[in-house]
């Protein structure tokens, strides 16, 4: 088990071969290596050679403030990770979408092919990070008992997404904080928060492997948003509606969802003027009105931010295909 796994036997472990045969023949799939540091406001990187973790291959941050360029298919040599901190985010495989909140953590293999569909990323924020299975020699720098039994959970992990609590999302952006630190005390409690979060996480079975329901005044809450989206719909009629106050109903339901109850209507919203938008007998004035947005250049920007595109554009027939 120590020696090196090649490309081709890592990827038929995880069942994964025939795509496996399409990159290694050349194919045209892209291959996004992220060995490169990177770090700016929305984007933050730390390689292999930053985190001095072994066969931890990266580790990343991302707060996208706004609507970002689409994530194109393609794959990594590596298993990948991606935990949802804030926000949404769509991920596509093997034609299969997923949609991801607050605390969903979602999986892909070495070699597996993957993007957002052919979307812009949405407003959202998540850290992801890369193990690199190809031999379990000193495998995250733990005594060969402990190393061996972490990449051997790893390589039966068979799980799409699973479920993290706010507890656990506060551990792993400490984890990130730490490890990205230029002092060696911080990066030491970095490293045991990281161990902690994966060991608490992904490589046990002790914990729900899908999204939780929501609790039961948040859900009625949910039921009441889809029933009224066309209408006025204020944080007080809503939290009266479902028996809480404003306060605790905004906590709340950031708390189960990961975003504010505002930005989930206005999401909602959006997701809904993509189908208006398709008939082009409705003009986006009209569905600017229809959907109780205060003026049709504020439901254009409000658009722009969270696609990339404006609603003309969107209707435009190179762009009718994106959603």
């Amino acid at each position: 088990m120590d020696g090196k796994r090649s490309a081709l036997s890592i990827a038929e472990l995880f069942g994964v071969s025939t795509m496996t045969s399409m990159i290694i023949g050349g194919g045209p799939l892209l291959h996004i290596a992220d060995d490169c540091p990177k770090w700016t406001d929305e984007y933050k990187l730390l390689t292999r050679e930053q985190l001095n973790i072994p066969a931890l291959h990266m580790m990343g941050h991302a707060d996208f403030r706004n609507a970002s360029t689409k994530l194109e298919p393609h794959f990594h040599c590596n298993m990948e990770f991606v935990v949802i901190m804030n926000g949404r985010q769509q991920y596509v495989v093997d034609d299969k979408h997923y949609m991801l909140y607050r605390g969903d953590i979602f999986m892909t293999y070495p070699y597996e092919n993957h993007g957002n569909g052919n979307r812009p990323q949405e407003v959202c924020e998540f850290i992801w990070f890369q193990f690199d299975l190809s031999s379990a020699k000193d495998f995250l720098g733990l005594s060969p008992r402990y190393g061996q039994y972490l990449f051997q959970q790893l390589l039966n992990y068979r799980h799409r997404t699973k479920k993290a609590c706010s507890k656990e999302l506060s551990l792993l952006l400490q984890a990130f904080q730490c490890l990205s630190s230029s002092r060696i005390q911080e990066q030491i409690v970095g490293y045991s928060c990281f161990l902690q979060f994966v060991m608490n996480n992904i490589c046990t079975d002790d914990i729900p492997m899908t999204r939780e329901l929501y609790s039961p005044d948040i859900q009625e809450a949910l039921t009441y948003i889809h029933a009224h989206l066309t209408e006025d719909l204020s944080i007080e009629r809503i939290s009266q509606f479902c028996g809480l106050s404003p306060s605790r109903f905004k906590a709340k339901f950031k708390e189960e969802l990961g975003i504010t109850p505002h930005a989930y209507i206005i999401s909602l919203k959006i997701d809904t003027s993509k189908v208006l938008l398709k008939n082009p007998d409705v003009s986006v004035t009209d569905i600017a009105f229809r959907l109780n947005f205060a003026s049709s250049n504020y439901f254009a920007s409000v658009f722009k931010k969270h696609t990339g595109y404006t609603p003309t554009d969107f209707r435009q027939q190179r762009f009718s295909h994106i959603y």
